[in-house]
Parts: structure tokens; C-alpha cells; sequence
């Protein structure tokens, strides 16, 4: 997990209990048992709390605006197909503001 996991910058900031913690230990845990290229693999975040997801990882980043991180990572997966493209993004940027874009890309 070192090769992903930016120790240094940890422990994280998010609220005890909040969840965002284990979403992102299992994310790099499933990461790294994938076998997957690091340099292939993107994330992608709104605002608030997931936005800081890329600050404690060692991969590409992309930072939308609010509601608009499915988008960004659509554009992202159809300018370069052989990227793997993860979205973290809360209720806020998902449902609320970007609940439109999550129907169009389910």
C-alpha cells in the first residue's frame, strides 16, 4: 500500500466515523491486489471531504466543480479509453447537484 498511500499525509483529516477513511483503504488495498499500471489509473473528485482523496494518494488527480465529477471522468475515459477511472464523490456531488450526469452515466 506505501506505493499509493502518501504516508506522509497521514492520518487523514476526515471526521471519526465518517467512512471515507475505510472507502479509501479499500480502494488502494483493491488497487494494489489488481496489478494494475499506477500510471493508467485516475481519480476524480468534486468538492468538500472526497475532494481530498487525491492528496492522499499517489496517482493522477482531477478536481471538478460541484456535481460535475462524472462528466470531467466521462471526458477523461473517452479522450484516453486505456485509463482507469475512479470518481470520489459524496451525496452532494453525486446526488444533489450531479444527480442528472449519475443517470446519464448509469
Amino acid at each position: 500500500m506505501d506505493a499509493v498511500l502518501r504516508q506522509d499525509r497521514l492520518p487523514h483529516i476526515w471526521c471519526p466515523g465518517c467512512g471515507l477513511g475505510t472507502a479509501l483503504t479499500c480502494f488502494v488495498s483493491a488497487l494494489v491486489k489488481s496489478g494494475l499500471d499506477l500510471d493508467k489509473v485516475v481519480v476524480v473528485s468534486g468538492i468538500g471531504c472526497t475532494g481530498r482523496v487525491a492528496g492522499y494518494v499517489r496517482l493522477d488527480s482531477f478536481h471538478t466543480t460541484h456535481g460535475r465529477a462524472i462528466p470531467f471522468a466521462t471526458g477523461l475515459k473517452l479522450g484516453n479509453p486505456e485509463l482507469k477511472v475512479v470518481v470520489f464523490s459524496g451525496d452532494g456531488d453525486l446526488a444533489g447537484i450531479g444527480g442528472n450526469h449519475l443517470i446519464h452515466a448509469a
